[in-house]
Parts: C-alpha cells; structure tokens; sequence
C-alpha cells in the first residue's frame, strides 16, 4: 500500500519546524497481563478486519496539528472512501499548502519555500502526502488512517506472529508481503478489540524487518454514532536529525457530511462554497474550512515563509493548469477538485529523478 518514493520532497509540516525533532521520552511501563485465558485469544484474521476504516466519510473542519511538539497549526480537511482527500494549512488566515486527492492523481497547491512555490499536479503518488505530512502515504493509506483505521499492507500478506504484548497491553499481529513488514496493534475495549496503532518496516530479502518506515497510534478513542474515532492521532517518521513527530488532534468532526451523498453531478452545488456542506471550494483555500484561529509557534518556533516573508520561487513560471479532469464514471465529488489560480504551473513533483 504505500509507495515507493524516488523523490523525497521537503514536507510541509515537518522538515520545515527548524529542525526541532524531539525525542519521545517514556516511563518503562509495567507489564500488562493478557485479557484471556491461554489459547482463547482473538483470531488474527478477525482482528485486522476489524482495522478497517470506522467511517465511509468525514468533514473536519477544524483539528488542530503539531509538529515535533514546538509547532502548532490549523488544519481541516474532507476525506471518502477509498482514497479521496482534501486538506489545507493556513497561518492567520492566510493558505501555506492545499493537497487534493482523487482516482485521478494530485494536485497540489504550495505557497512555501522548502521547493518552489507553485500548483503542482500528477497521478498518484506518496510523495504528494509526504509533501503536506512528511510520510509517504498512499492516498488509500491516508484515508484510512483519517476515516479512523489502519494502513495495511497489500495483500496477499502471510501473518508472521500473533501474541499479547505485556509491556504495550496490546494483542500485536504481525503481517508481511513481498516488500513489507507490519505490525498491528489492538486495544481491548469492553468486548471488542480495536486498532490502536501500527509500525511498519521494509522487508529484508530473509524476510526479517529492513528499514522503520513510520509508526502511528490512534490515542482516547470514543464512540461517535457507530464508530469509535480518535481524538489524537501521532505519526512518527525517520527524520534528517531526529524522528519527526506529527500529532493531530481532533476539535470537531461532521460523520455524515452532505459532500458524500452527492449523486450524478459529482458532489457539485452552488450553496456557499462550504466544503463541510456540500459546496465547491473556493479556489484559494482560504476560508472554506471554518474554524480557523491561526497557527501559534511555541519557544520562539517558526513556520519558514509564513510570516510575511515572499515564498521563494523560480523565476518566469508557467501559467497555472488544471489537471485532467475525471472521467463520469469516476467523477469524484467537485469539493476534491482545486486549481492553480494565482500560482505558476510547476508539473510534478513526484516525477522520478
């Protein structure tokens, strides 16, 4: 499920937090006994089913990031099943980055300075969620993180190990395919078991774990309606100096937004441009999310090119293009769609190099 990457691109979220990568520090935990008898554990075929996403569809228009426990920031977003996502950044009101995802490819509208500023546009690729998050997803893996499941491996997948983890009081089942190993996590929660987090490493020619990829975790999960949804979740990723840590932590969240019960004309309405409705996105980014009360820095943290500063760019850029639009039978919902308007075409950033 998640994608090769031959350009790494500086992401938004992370790579940009002046190198402040701190270290995640904890208190051995005491062992946890298991919840069942021996031998009457959960099947572990049961259990990464039950790693699905919880939801089909969500608006959140207001969740709150931090970056590497310094840097805090806006950010709302929509995402559907099974792998469209719309999400935006903004510092006091003004875009940093906006990222759509859909069938069709990406596209990406990027005010900073880590690469030059511009409307980016391709097919699918990781990198384009590396860009905003700093951890290369596929769009189907980043939906169903949101939507409140687990990223897992493409099958076919054979399970490795299954066994209750004392220290972590966590059942941990323990997959792999051809290119990859993960482990799952699971909580005991009243008489079901539910995903808590996962880690995933590439997969050595012996089989045995390669190279950490990232570790996630779902934390204070809750019943909304029929799901039981998160009110953070962590992402902790290699980084340059140290790991990097992303944490979302989520303010409000619409399970039933009107966007997904759009039918024939691709989700589109003219009521407002609210995307948390129904509406078309304005082409900006800028105030279609609601909720937005700026981005705070803490000891003295800072968001390079978004206080004040002109973003970098290359001299003399093209003029803005929209990528191909989605064929009928494939036509996502119009609130996936941005453009470029106000900012030079720069093609793809993921193309190989």
């Amino acid at each position: 499920m998640v994608a090769a990457v031959r350009r790494r691109p500086a992401p938004v979220l992370l790579s940009l937090a002046l190198a402040v990568g701190l270290g995640v520090t904890a208190c051995k935990p005491r062992p946890t006994a298991a919840p069942y008898a021996p031998g009457q554990g959960p099947k572990a075929e049961a259990l990464i089913a039950g790693a699905k996403p919880q939801l089909d569809a969500v608006a959140v228009p207001d969740a709150k990031v931090i970056a590497n426990r310094v840097l805090r920031g806006n950010l709302a977003f929509l995402a559907q099943e099974p792998g469209r996502f719309r999400g935006s950044v903004q510092v006091s009101g003004n875009e940093l980055v906006t990222l759509a995802l859909t069938e069709e490819g990406y596209a990406l509208r990027y005010k900073l300075d880590a690469f030059p500023t511009g409307f980016y546009h391709g097919p699918p690729s990781a990198c384009a969620v590396e860009a905003l998050l700093g951890v290369a997803l596929d769009a189907e893996d980043l939906v169903a993180l949101v939507l409140g499941g687990a990223p897992v491996i493409a099958e076919p997948y054979e399970i490795v190990e299954q066994g209750w983890d004392s220290a972590a009081g966590r059942e941990a089942v323990t997959i792999r395919n051809g290119r990859f190993v993960q482990r799952l996590d699971f909580a005991k929660l009243g008489d079901t078991w539910q995903f808590a987090g996962s880690k995933l490493w590439q997969r050595k020619p012996d089989g045995s774990r390669g190279a950490w990829i990232w570790s996630l975790a779902h934390e204070d999960m809750a019943r909304h309606g029929d799901a039981m949804l998160p009110a953070r979740t962590r992402v902790l990723a290699p980084g340059k100096r140290k790991d990097n840590l992303l944490v979302i932590q989520y303010k409000s969240r619409d399970l039933d937004p009107a966007f997904a019960k759009q039918a024939g004309d691709g989700g589109n309405t003219t009521d407002g441009g609210n995307p948390t409705d129904g509406g078309t996105p304005t082409d900006d980014g800028g105030d279609d999310w609601g909720g937005a009360d700026g981005w705070e820095g803490e000891d003295g943290g800072a968001w390079e090119g978004a206080e004040g500063a002109e973003p970098k760019s290359d001299p003399a850029p093209e003029p803005p293009a929209q990528p191909p639009a989605a064929s009928p039978k494939t036509a996502a919902p119009k609130v996936f769609t941005i453009d470029g308007t106000g900012l030079g075409d720069r093609g793809d950033l993921c193309r190989p190099h």
